[in-house]
Order: C-alpha cells, then structure tokens, then sequence
C-alpha cells in the first residue's frame, strides 16, 4: 500500500527477496583444501579458512542484486586468538599450582576457573558478534554494534540460572530479552537496529517440543531405574543404551526447534523501518539434519575401509617396523609410520568437519538466504556512515574457549 503525499503514513514497499548465488563447488573446494592445510600449518590455517569462507558468503548474499562484504582478515583473528591465549594461560597455570598446592581438594579447585571460563564464554560471544558486524559492509555502509560485553554477560549469566530453575521453561523469554539487547545496540550505519519477538510468541511455537524433551528425559530416568532392578544382571548394558537411545530422540528434534527458532528470530529483526520476514521450512532443516547423519555415517564407512586396506599393506611390508613400535623401539621408520598413522588421524577428524560446515555452514546459510525477505529496504537509503570497527578480543576468546557460533 502506498500512502499519499499529503499524509504522513510512511511508504511501504513491496517485500525484496534474498538471493544466495554462491556454488557448491566452490565453497567445497576451498573448504576441504583449508582443513588439510591446517594439518602441516599446526591448525593455524583455519583463520584464513574462516576468512575466506566468510568472504565467500557475505559477497554471494544480495538483496535487490547488491552484495554484502567482509572486511575481516585471518591476521585480525590470529592477533585475537594470540591475545585470548595470553589472557587465558594464566588461569590454566594458576589451576595447575592450585592442583599442587590443594591435592586433596583438587576438584574443588577448578569452581573458580570454571566460573571465570563461564563469564568470560559469554563475554566473548557478545564481542565476537560486535567483531562480525563492525567487518559487514552493505552499500558501503559498515554495520556495528556498541554496549557492554560485561553487562552482557551479566544479564545472560542471570537468565541461565532463571533457565536452570525452570528446567528451560524460561528459555524463550531469555533468548528473547538477550537477542533485544544485542539488536537494539546493533547499527547499520547511523540506523538503529530493534528485535521485535517476543518470549511468549516463540513459546506458543514449541512449548510442546519442551514438554515432550522433558519427558523423554524423566521417562529414560525411571525406565533405566526399573530396568536396571528388574534385571540387575544387565545393569550396565541397560544404562548404557538408555541415555543413548533418549539422546538420539532429542537429537531428532533438534532440526525442528532450529527451524521454529530460526523463523522467530528472523521474523523479529528490525532496522528503521525496515522489516524482515522469513519462510524457512522444517523440512529443509531436516534435509540438511539427515544429509549430515548419513554423509557422516557413509565417510565413516569409506574411510574404515580405505584404513583397513592400508593397514593391511602397512602389515606386509612393514611387520618388523610394526614389532619395533610394540616394543617401544624407535627407529627412523618406525617414527614415520606413527607420524603417518597420527596425520590420518587428524584427516578423519577433519572429515567430519567438513561435511558439518559444508552442511550447516554454507546450507544452512543459503537456505536462511533464499527465504528471507525484506521490506522497506529504501528507508536505509538515507543511511550514513556511523560508529568504529571493534577489536578483535571477543572473536579470539570465542575461539580459543571453542564457543564460535557458526563459521
């Protein structure tokens, strides 16, 4: 609808959809490539892995055909992960005198270095966000954010002990009240962003999921209890596989809580004027969810193959390298063998990883991509450029205490 020019009703444009044009292949490529280089480079490489794979989908990412950029570089990340190292080693050497000097009360110990790690998780995940939008350019025009990593950190340490209390029951209210707080000091330019969602909206989406995870978890408590009575001989066998069987049920879950999550907190996002709206399908979210359980499932089966037949050539050839190494005797051969057998190791790990980011990193980018849309988006056209880059501390501590969302 479109207001007339005597009225003071702003104008309301018609709904501009996202596009994602980057290729699969592409993205591929340079993620297998970036894992394996992280092997002889000792992991390091992966700041310019992350670098580049964020370039990649910030410039294929476009609204009415214009891209966004990322200006963060792999030297702004290491120089974060190097500061974060530095602010870290003293809490870890602190717990190792600790550990000495408190032997029999070791466990006890740790509290304080877990409550410090805890704080600093969240602190951490605020400014590395902070880092991420202050390296989005749109039209030329940086995104930024402002506000306080500690205040953050305090507001959310308080709404995980209201999530605790209520056995998650708060959890709606709590990811809505944070995600305000984020938006309302997120800028793009001198615009002020807002996040209009609300804890009871997404509680009425799936209220029941929580209801039903509850359940899953207190049945699985008093079926292992009676099982384990009425066949105490199988105790150990029963205990092991209930837990199992109740984490797989959550896990199938977990697709359509991210997809009701993903909507809720897409449809809530709001610059100006602008306004955001999403239509992200469950389905595609399990798509991508059994695309990664079963490309997991079917590299695992390639590579024990693929290992078993080298193993077996390794046997042959080198069975006396082989008895020295059971034997603890080091030879020239036997140290190659053992770095050999270590960096296929790394590879399978690697694997994993791979398929996880090429999945929910790229697919899962892509899907949000093409199903978001976008109104008012020429109400930013009077928008200047505002606020400074942020450092790169938040980003390091996020990674060193491996709490990164997302690529």
């Amino acid at each position: 609808m479109t207001a007339s020019p005597s009225t003071n009703v702003p104008l309301i444009s018609q709904p501009s959809s996202m596009s994602f044009s980057g290729r699969r292949g592409e993205f591929l490529k340079m993620l297998v490539a970036g894992s394996l280089y992280q092997i002889p480079t000792f992991g390091f490489y992966r700041f310019w892995l992350t670098t580049k794979l964020r370039r990649h989908l910030w410039a294929n990412t476009r609204i009415e055909g214009e891209s966004f950029e990322y200006t963060g570089t792999a030297k702004e990340l290491l120089i974060g992960f190097l500061i974060a190292l530095a602010i870290l080693a003293p809490l870890y050497i602190a717990l190792f005198v600790l550990s000495f000097v408190l032997e029999e009360k070791r466990a006890f110990a740790s509290v304080p270095l877990f409550l410090i790690l805890y704080v600093l998780a969240h602190f951490g995940t605020y400014r590395a966000r902070r880092y991420r939008a202050s390296r989005t350019v749109f039209r030329g025009v940086r995104f930024w954010m402002k506000g306080s990593g500690w205040a953050y950190a305090f507001r959310a340490i308080l709404w995980d002990f209201a999530n605790l209390f209520t056995l998650g029951l708060a959890l709606p209210w709590a990811t809505a009240n944070l995600e305000r707080y984020r938006m309302r000091h997120t800028y793009f330019g001198n615009v002020q962003g807002d996040f209009s969602g609300t804890g009871w909206t997404l509680f009425k989406r799936g209220w029941w999921i929580w209801a039903l995870s509850l359940a899953v978890v207190v049945g699985s408590i008093v079926l292992g209890v009676h099982l384990a009575d009425t066949y105490p001989e199988q105790k150990e066998t029963l205990l092991g596989i209930i837990p199992f069987l109740a984490l797989f049920v959550l896990g199938l879950l977990w697709p359509l809580v991210m997809a009701i999550f993903t909507r809720w907190h897409i449809d809530g996002l709001r610059f100006g004027d602008v306004v955001v709206a999403s239509k992200l399908r469950v389905g595609t979210c399990y798509g991508l969810f059994f695309k990664v359980l079963f490309s997991s499932i079917g590299y695992g089966i390639a590579f024990a193959l693929v290992f078993g037949i080298g193993s077996a050539v390794v046997g042959m050839f080198f069975q006396e390298v082989l008895a020295d190494i059971q034997a603890g005797q080091w030879s020239a051969s036997a140290v190659v063998i053992t770095i050999m057998g270590a960096v296929v190791y790394l590879i399978f790990l690697l694997g994993f990883g791979v398929i996880q980011r090429y999945f929910f990193g790229r697919g899962l980018w892509a899907a949000i991509v093409t199903t978001t849309a976008v109104t008012n988006l020429r109400s930013l056209d009077s928008a200047v450029a505002a606020g400074q880059a942020s450092g790169v501390v938040g980003e390091g501590l996020a990674d060193a205490l491996d709490f990164n969302v997302g690529i």
